[in-house]
């Protein structure tokens, strides 16, 4: 193989595929990315069994072939190499990179080990802009469970039904929905694994490119102008979230997100000793935010909008803050049923997200 190219060109190549080489793995092989050369195009693939990333840019072909070389170190290579043109050639089981003035020799790795990526059927198919599902993806991921005990909630819900299409994630604390509109009328019901989803969130570059999803029976497949993304699925039965979400509420506060998340920035400072949680108590038009512990306590008060009674609820913070961050809109609603009832979260003039948390029970 010898291929001519420029630096930040391999740079943005590698820096996409090593989104899939595994940190820890006991096959040596999946640390490496596949390098292949032919038709004018560079081609670079690397998984981790679970996740693979494929994806191709236009380089000077003058001798096709392909290897494979550890991804940390054409990585650290690449990017302490001159911002020039970069020339790769294969050499008796050796990869030479010459830029300018300087030559590198590495002993590549043994081709015939790195794994196939795995085949997905592509008779299942929606589209969605990419602006959109990056989107869908901030406003969901942080939900999603670590949790292996229940490995289903490691992933999110990836559901479209005729030209609506949603994405849920919940831990058994609370749940953070977002729904959009597809450009196209399908039916698919998929749980994709947070990690894939991360991933995807980072490659994604809203360049108001559309993305083509297909889905088989364990895997799915995204492509992304160059580059395609395969993942597993994760089997199971995800949770039924419609049910979780309260049909009606007693109390509704409106409020401005800014100051509601400074608020209870501030409030979190002693959360830690105060059982891990931050009270709400509501009242007329006033939201007390206090927080207390034997190093102080924080009280903050936030003019607000009230429909209903007034109620005391304590929250983990952590799970308000994140959720609060995510939001767009400036003014939001949030929902009361009783201090041990899930409350609903949403934006004033965003219909498409909704977050639920639990409360925290007082002793």
């Amino acid at each position: 193989m010898r291929i001519i190219t420029t630096k930040n060109l391999l740079l943005e190549s590698i820096s996409i595929v090593e989104k899939a080489v595994p940190s820890k793995t006991t096959l040596p092989i999946l640390e490496g990315i596949l390098f292949l050369a032919e038709g004018g195009k560079l081609t670079l693939i690397s998984t981790d069994l679970e996740l693979g990333i494929e994806t191709s840019i236009n380089v000077d072909v003058l001798e096709p072939g392909s290897l494979v070389m550890a991804s940390d170190t054409i990585g650290n290579i690449v990017r302490k190499l001159p911002d020039s043109e970069v020339e790769i050639v294969t050499k008796d089981g050796f990869v030479v990179i010459k830029s300018e003035g300087t030559e590198i020799e590495i002993l590549g790795l043994p081709q015939d080990e790195f794994p196939q990526l795995p085949e997905v059927d592509k008779e299942q198919e929606f589209t969605i802009p990419d602006t959109i599902f990056k989107e869908m993806i901030r406003q969901t991921i942080f939900a999603v469970s670590n949790d292996e005990i229940r490995p289903i909630l490691t992933g999110a819900l990836l559901e479209a039904d005729g030209d609506k299409v949603t994405m849920v994630a919940l831990d058994g604390y609370r749940m953070a929905v977002k729904n959009n509109k597809l450009l196209n009328d399908t039916k698919i019901s998929a749980i994709i694994p947070g990690k894939t989803l991360i991933e995807i969130g980072k490659i994604l570059e809203e360049k108001d490119e559309i993305i083509h999803v297909f889905i088989s029976k364990n895997q799915i497949l995204f492509q992304i102008g160059e580059t395609i993304i395969i993942s597993r699925l994760l089997e199971g039965e995800f949770i039924n979230y419609k049910q979780l979400i309260p049909s009606e509420h007693n109390i509704k506060i409106k409020t401005e997100k800014s100051k509601l998340l400074e608020a209870c920035d501030r409030a979190a400072l002693f959360a830690k000793d105060s059982g891990k949680t931050i009270r709400f108590e509501i009242f007329d038009d006033i939201l007390n935010i206090r927080s207390n512990s034997e190093k102080g306590n924080v009280h903050e008060e936030l003019k607000i909008e009230k429909s209903g009674g007034d109620i005391e609820i304590a929250f983990n913070p952590r799970y308000i803050i994140e959720a609060l961050k995510v939001i767009n809109n400036e003014e939001i609603e949030i929902e009361f049923t009783t201090n041990v009832s899930p409350s609903i979260i949403r934006a004033s003039k965003d219909s498409g997200f909704l977050y639920l948390v639990l409360p925290v029970r007082r002793r």
